[in-house]
């Protein structure tokens, strides 16, 4: 049975990324998909051949917004940012998005929704028309959740009493990885389901050939932090420290920095640096994944079998990085580390064999969770939906 099936997205630039484990069933499926989403993912759906339909602002690329978050993150720390960003940012945009959302859904009604667990917009315009609802752990699912009953549900209560609704509740979630790697709290809703990328993310650049015997190095530290003017120069401090660090050791390296690639020259030659790759595709050859700490980036780690050494930047990669290491998959460093802590951190997880051990189970772990199966996931939101509505 083929589904009418909208996606929704909010403007972080991995996001669309993060949700291919939902856009690729769902078009492997033979469901017609549209993608409602801030007009920067126009091009991101045209490449997983997906309909794009413009939902929302760019309102992340606002130079006002940007500067704010990363005041608050530099001069107060992680916590007070989250409560900014998430626990009041974006709650006030869930109504421009949920105004587009509802004008295209009531013109085209979806089968299903399958909203960003973060895209509250979304999830009102899904209550408000009756539609099933599933949201998708992007990875801000533990920040979110963390933050619901003190910030979220509170600021978005006069938005759903305008629409008259009940108090806003959390939606039945999916989340491609099992629960407990980055729930520490038992989370009875969260279903969690097999990961998969897009097609064209899993081949290599013909510049990555090479026939060196050293062990490889991948760094990519992320793509939003280095559009944030205070967050961007500590960024861009940290990947000054690791390129030094990789200079001290035997290894080869490539780095991905974003539009700080431009200023990260490297005068060695077993140091690459560049703007972006394919990164699953690359860390399947990868021996080290220094990483922000980021769901998909991580959860790519495993799928490539490639232990990390995490040093978390802001919303939730702190905390994975923490819970990646307290598995065993590498290590976690604090974004200031220095470079003779990056050696160490580096030689230590290169040198021992256990993280790799450990990766590999993870990996399969990974591989054994169910497929998505989008109708099934219809169906039983459905039945959920007419449980409540008896009185």
């Amino acid at each position: 049975m083929a589904l009418r099936i909208a996606i929704t997205a909010e403007p972080v630039p991995s996001h669309v990324s993060a949700l291919d484990y939902v856009i690729c069933p769902a078009v492997e499926q033979g469901h017609h998909v549209a993608l409602h989403a801030p007009p920067m993912f126009r091009g991101e759906a045209r490449r997983r051949g997906v309909e794009f339909h413009r939902a929302g602002t760019n309102w992340t690329c606002d130079p006002v917004v940007q500067q704010e978050a990363s005041e608050i993150w530099q001069g107060l720390g992680n916590a007070p940012f989250n409560r900014y960003v998430f626990g009041h940012r974006w709650p006030e945009q869930a109504e421009d998005k949920a105004r587009d959302l509802l004008t295209a859904w009531t013109r085209a009604r979806p089968d299903l929704v399958v909203a960003e667990c973060s895209d509250l917009g979304a999830h009102l315009a899904a209550k408000v028309l009756g539609l099933p609802l599933l949201a998708a752990d992007n990875g801000l699912g533990p920040v979110i959740l963390d933050l619901w009953d003190t910030d979220v549900a509170p600021a978005l209560v006069p938005l759903y009493k305008q629409y008259d609704q009940d108090p806003p509740a959390f939606p039945p979630m999916v989340t491609p990885a099992p629960v407990p790697w980055f729930y520490p709290a038992p989370l009875p809703s969260a279903h969690a389901v097999r990961r998969t990328v897009a097609k064209f993310r899993t081949a290599l650049p013909g510049w990555q050939d090479r026939s060196s015997s050293r062990p490889l190095v991948y760094v990519s530290l992320g793509t939003l932090t280095t559009a944030m003017t205070d967050l961007r120069a500590v960024v861009e401090s940290a990947y000054r420290e690791i390129m030094a660090a990789l200079s001290a050791i035997d290894c080869d390296a490539i780095v991905s920095a974003g539009n700080l690639a431009a200023h990260l020259r490297s005068d060695d030659p077993r140091i690459k640096v560049v703007e972006h790759v394919p990164q699953p595709a690359l860390l399947r050859h990868a021996d080290l994944f220094v990483t922000h700490g980021g769901r998909a980036s991580l959860l790519d780690a495993v799928q490539g079998a490639t232990p990390v050494l995490a040093m978390g930047v802001l919303a939730d990669q702190p905390d994975n990085a923490a819970a990646f290491a307290r598995r065993g998959l590498g290590r976690a460093l604090k974004l200031t580390a220095t470079r003779g802590d990056i050696v160490d951190a580096v030689t230590d997880v290169l040198g021992a064999p256990r993280y790799g051990a450990a990766v590999r189970a993870a990996r399969a772990e990974l591989s054994r969770l169910p497929a998505l199966d989008l109708v099934a996931q219809r169906d039983a939101l459905s039945a959920l939906q007419a449980e409540t509505r008896t009185p």
